[in-house]
């Protein structure tokens, strides 16, 4: 079907064949359900558009005689008979209305990035009038109440395509057309100024002062509405948002036969109020009945939430009706200000909403008219509006809005600088403001004296009030309100806040807050939802709480008021949440005997913790949580946390260490070098601190490690022969063994062959005589390759393959598999080689491998397809060994490569 509205009333079948719809009532009813086409339209309502106040004492039956008629002569099916309401089944695409709007919609999404398309789309929507619309359709409330719509809709698609032609630099051929516009809508402020714009561009300055005073006597009788005093004024230096804007723009001019609802939430200080107060601004000719608004208090931190009532009165106060005439019972204010609102088109910003109760009862009710309410919470109970989430700015929006707020650029400081700046602001509008007041108020202060002013988290909130703006009070308001609810879920989330600040951490889990808290997880989890309903918390995924980094600033500063012994403890809470949760990530896993044992007994020392039952759940989580683990343990690594046993025993400045031990093997699988490396140095603080060698030999013995694994052999043999001591010092000669198992490709990779064979040989016997089995797979599989290198083809061949047929775990069968393909390129069997590589492969796909070790088969196996003369498959393997290899290096900040003329060990 195609139903045409916007010029005398027109239907068509899918053919193009009219249908023969001539009945002026059953044209009326036609248009009125073609209005709101795919939706339900209640009979009551369809009487109220078609006959208002004066409608016939058996309206119903006779609305439904008409509706039976024109079933008749509408195709099958498009108009549907429900219990107490009609529904035309029509698309948006089978009305000219409808598919206005999608061609709006769509040059909204457009204005930014393409505004040249955008015109093109707006073009689309304004060809859709063919004349007045509904011009031929009988005198009643219908016709009165949507032709004032539509023609808004209308104007204001012509008026966002002028300032798209007036962007794209077409202020010549747009000059001409805006001034007849202007003079056929005089009471269109945006067309009058787009006019004046318009002419300046073109040089047309004789017309440009002639135009503004033909129109000085008409703007001042009927520009602007009476009841727009307590309006607040746009913000002209905020200089962003420009996509949030445009989204709201389409939404407050493209609503008909409903008013429109946008709902703007996020947390304090991003700037909902302000944009709020702009879009309105941007949008005002639209509502000449007035632009009402009510700051309703809810993040006031001083003043309580105002009630219903009081909400009311002032925003009939804004449209001149006196106090004393709002009737006192609440029933009977309600119908009152429905009264008052009844046929008028004003705009209603409720700014600082509290919760769904207190906006519901002030939102309008009329079609063409608008609210836009702002809240810290996403007000999901009102059931009908558009919702808009905001969050900080982008980077670059944010450098702009401060470097025009707060005068000067590049002679400030490098962009660099501001970019730093904006980001400790939290990119939050709040933030920048104040910043911007202070950088404005001391010219000379280059940037980087900002940046360190507000490097201290503790000391933020102090440095970010300036006059009557203070971030610290907006950001915690939420935080009182949640103190003084009656609900205890919501004090028990006041409480919470602060030692979120506590802890060094940037994420939580209803676990970990259990841990930190002092409480079930159960409990934990619903005081995290109540601070991520109360925007005081985010949740980028199910089951992960974060605060922004100005929140955080907060909490902070709320936690170091709290007593420090009870911050202790509760901070060993989460530590041993965290050691417990370190040590089971291991447990999917498949390793050898002595990290198994060791990770079991960390386990059972740290019963608290996450539990996992796949790599596949626990590997990603550690990789989620490690700059979370460094940060607690810089956070618990000072000389006050030495003393005490709340680590098992062990003191809380133990906690790098701990969790070092515990994540070795995640490491040596992941190749987290940068992690790796700082835990390493803190605990290496630690015990030089605190006189534990054992602490000390363990740093070594992973520095040594990771140092091999880069290729720096000959630094990696030094860390590692000081772990070996020091672990022989304290009589830990496990743990010796383990690290010489690290030492021995290390010296091979510094080209230090011989002594690598005899250390390798030496330690085997030690090996053997301890019993530990578990460590012979890697000594032997380094031992073959040593032999390789040395061209001592049969004896490395024998080790290696007795070694692959024996070897229990894939870590081991995937390294003895690769030596053996290294073996076989070695004396030219390109064909062993390759079924070797791909075996290989096969055991490193049964877990997760390091990406070093994978990235060298593929070369092994390049060679060997190279050999055969398949230079295609050979090349892309190489590919894939590079791209491997190149994701590592970016992320690690690395250098390794992988060449066939190069001997490299193997770990």
């Amino acid at each position: 079907m195609d139903i045409r509205l916007l010029g005398p009333l027109e239907v068509a079948a899918d053919d193009g064949t009219p249908l023969p719809v001539t009945a002026p009532r059953l044209r009326a009813v036609l248009a009125a359900l073609a209005l709101r086409a795919g939706q339900e339209v209640p009979v009551a309502d369809l009487a109220e558009r078609l006959w208002g106040a004066r409608r016939p004492s058996r309206a119903e039956a006779t609305l439904r005689d008409y509706v039976r008629r024109l079933r008749r002569a509408l195709p099958p099916g498009r108009l549907l008979l429900l219990p107490d309401a009609f529904l035309l089944a029509v698309g948006p695409e089978e009305t000219d209305l409808g598919r206005a709007r999608d061609a709006l919609r769509r040059a909204h999404l457009l204005s930014a990035a393409a505004p040249g398309r955008a015109v093109d789309e707006l073009d689309a929507a304004l060809a859709q009038w063919r004349g007045a619309p509904l011009c031929d359709l009988p005198e009643g409330p219908l016709r009165s109440r949507e032709l004032r719509a539509i023609e808004d809709l209308r104007l204001c698609a012509a008026e966002d395509r002028f300032d798209l032609l007036i962007a794209l630099g077409r202020h010549g051929e747009a000059a001409d057309e805006l001034l007849a516009a202007a003079r056929a809508h005089p009471g269109r402020g945006r067309l009058r100024r787009q006019a004046l714009d318009a002419l300046s561009r073109s040089g047309r300055d004789a017309e440009r002062r002639a135009f503004a005073r033909e129109f000085g006597a008409p703007s001042a009788e009927s520009g602007r509405p009476a009841h727009r005093a307590a309006f607040p004024p746009g913000d002209a230096a905020f200089v962003a948002r420009g996509v949030e804007l445009a989204r709201l723009r389409g939404w407050l001019t493209g609503a008909l036969g409903a008013p429109a609802v946008c709902l703007i939430d996020g947390p304090g200080g991003v700037g909902k109020s302000t944009l709020a107060v702009r879009a309105a601004r941007e949008v005002e000719d639209r509502y000449p009945d007035g632009m009402l608004y009510v700051d309703l208090r809810g993040a006031d931190p001083r003043n309580a939430p105002l009630d219903v009532a009081e909400a009311r009165r002032v925003l009939l106060a804004s449209l001149g009706t006196p106090g004393k005439e709002v009737p006192q019972d609440p029933a009977s204010a309600v119908a009152f200000y429905r009264e008052q609102l009844y046929g008028r088109r004003v705009l209603v910003l409720l700014d600082n909403a509290l919760d769904v109760a207190q906006v519901a009862p002030l939102l309008p009710a009329e079609p063409g008219a608008a609210a836009l309410v702002t809240s810290r919470k996403a007000l999901t109970g009102l059931g009908r509006g558009h919702h808009l989430h905001l969050r900080p700015l982008a980077t670059d929006e944010a450098v702009t809005f401060l470097r025009s707020a707060a005068g000067g650029g590049e002679e400030r400081g490098r962009r660099a600088e501001w970019a730093e700046l904006a980001e400790l602001c939290g990119r939050l509008p709040l933030a920048l403001r104040i910043v911007a007041a202070r950088m404005a108020a001391r010219p000379c202060w280059r940037v980087a004296e900002f940046i360190a002013a507000l490097g201290d988290e503790r000391r933020r909130m102090d440095e970010l009030t300036a006059d009557d703006l203070d971030l610290r009070a907006s950001l915690v308001v939420g935080i009182d309100h949640l103190a003084a609810s009656r609900e205890p879920e919501d004090r028990r989330a006041a409480a919470v806040f602060p030692l979120l600040g506590a802890a060094a951490v940037r994420s939580f889990s209803p676990g970990s807050v259990a841990a930190l808290v002092g409480c079930s997880p159960g409990e934990a989890r619903r005081a995290l939802e109540r601070l991520a309903d109360a925007q005081i918390a985010g949740s980028p995924r199910p089951g992960v709480y974060a605060l922004h980094d100005l929140v955080r600033a907060a909490a902070a500063w709320q936690a170091a008021r709290l007593p420090r012994p009870g911050v202790t403890a509760r901070l060993a809470g989460l530590a041993n949440w965290y050691l417990g949760s370190l040590h089971r990530v291991n447990g999917p896993l498949a390793l050898a005997e002595h990290y198994r044992r060791r990770y079991q007994a960390g386990a059972d020392r740290y019963p608290q913790g996450r539990l996992f039952t796949s790599v596949d759940e626990s590997l990603p989580w550690a990789d989620e949580v490690l700059d979370d683990v460094l940060s607690l343990a810089h956070q618990l690594a000072g000389p006050e946390h030495d003393t005490g046993a709340e680590l098992g025993g062990r003191p809380l400045s133990a906690f790098a260490l701990e969790a070092l031990r515990a994540l070795e093997s995640y490491f040596g699988m992941r190749l987290s070098w940068r992690g790796q490396r700082r835990l390493c140095e803190i605990a290496l603080e630690v015990g030089r601190r605190t006189g534990d060698r054992f602490a000390e030999a363990a740093a070594y013995g992973q520095l040594g490690k990771a140092a091999g694994q880069q290729g720096r052999g000959i630094e990696g043999a030094d860390l590692l022969r000081r772990s070996i001591a020091l672990f022989r010092s304290v009589g830990e000669r496990t743990e010796a063994l383990a690290a010489t198992l690290n030492l021995v490709p290390c010296l091979g990779s510094a080209g230090r062959i011989a002594e690598a064979v005899e250390l390798a040989e030496r330690t085997l016997a030690e090996v053997r005589a301890a019993g530990i089995d578990e460590f012979r797979p890697q000594l032997i599989n380094n031992l073959g390759r040593c032999h390789l290198f040395l061209g001592n083809h049969a004896t490395a061949h024998r080790l290696l393959l007795g070694n692959y047929e024996t070897a229990p775990l894939p870590y081991e069968r995937t390294i003895a598999a690769g030596v053996l393909a290294e073996y076989h390129l070695e004396v030219g069997e390109f064909e062993e080689a390759a079924r070797w590589v791909n075996r290989a492969l096969g055991h490193a796909a049964e877990q997760p491998f390091d990406p070093f070790v994978v990235a060298q088969q593929r070369t092994w196996l390049a060679a060997a397809l190279r050999g055969l003369g398949r230079e295609t498959a050979a090349h892309l393997e190489e590919m894939q060994a590079r791209a491997v290899l190149e994701d590592l290096n970016h992320r690690e900040n690395s250098h390794l490569r992988v060449r066939m003329d190069e001997k490299h060990s193997v770990i």
